[in-house]
């Protein structure tokens, strides 16, 4: 009886976390998507360039990545492990 509800009790906390992970992704990604800054971000990176430059944010798994440069001048939202775009050589 006591093996049972120990397992519901780690199923009910698994289901919570994960329910508050898909909140947090999903708030980023409509903030993103409206032209607003995240407000979940673990690191927050600032690269500059002669043209411009790009914001970086690494949630948990997840990142967005702001070009504002002369080249590029876009929103990427993906996971983790998504690269930042280079401009190409001229």
């Amino acid at each position: 009886m006591v093996k049972n509800k120990t397992i519901l009790i780690i199923k009910i906390v698994i289901v919570a976390v994960l329910f508050v992970w898909v909140v947090l992704v999903f708030s980023d990604y409509f903030r993103i998507r409206t032209g607003k800054d995240p407000m979940f971000c673990l690191s927050n990176t600032v690269k500059e360039y002669e043209d411009g430059s790009t914001k970086i944010c690494v949630g948990i798994g997840y990142k967005a990545i702001k070009y504002d440069r002369k080249c590029l001048n876009a929103t990427e939202f993906g996971p983790f492990v998504i690269s930042e775009r280079q401009c190409p050589e001229k």
